[in-house]
């Protein structure tokens, strides 16, 4: 974890947090898990979690950087999550509108226009999502 900063650390504190909690419930060691046992971990993601497959993806991804960090470091012979089959993401974002940083630039460049009516319009557009 230490090579990842900011808001990237925190997913993936996030991310490995919930696997190994859920390891605990299961009360599976992590460095003795199966792939069959990763696949169920994406199915309860999916299923009783109820994670977009991006977010199911991206987890996955953390699970499998720590397995494949272990087998670099010779304490495991392969990873579980090698060959685990993750979820079908489509390529564009399925994210609709702004996000924080583009509507306050856009309210930036209408404060700064000539008629404040324009201003005013952006900044309604914007609290009505």
């Amino acid at each position: 974890m230490a090579r990842y900063k900011g808001v990237s650390r925190m997913h993936t504190e996030s991310d490995l947090r919930i696997y190994l909690s859920c390891c605990a419930e299961r009360h599976l060691e992590p460095l003795t898990a199966k792939r069959a046992q990763m696949e169920m971990y994406v199915r309860w993601l999916q299923e009783v979690r109820r994670f977009r497959p991006s977010t199911v993806s991206r987890r996955l991804s953390v699970v499998a950087g720590f397995y494949r960090t272990y087998v670099i470091d010779g304490i495991l012979e392969h990873s579980p999550a090698e060959h685990v089959r993750r979820p079908n993401v489509p390529p564009e974002s399925p994210t609709l509108g702004l996000s924080h940083l583009q509507f306050e630039a856009l309210l930036s460049a209408a404060r700064a226009l000539a008629n404040p009516n324009d201003f005013a319009l952006v900044a309604m557009l914007g609290l009505l999502g």
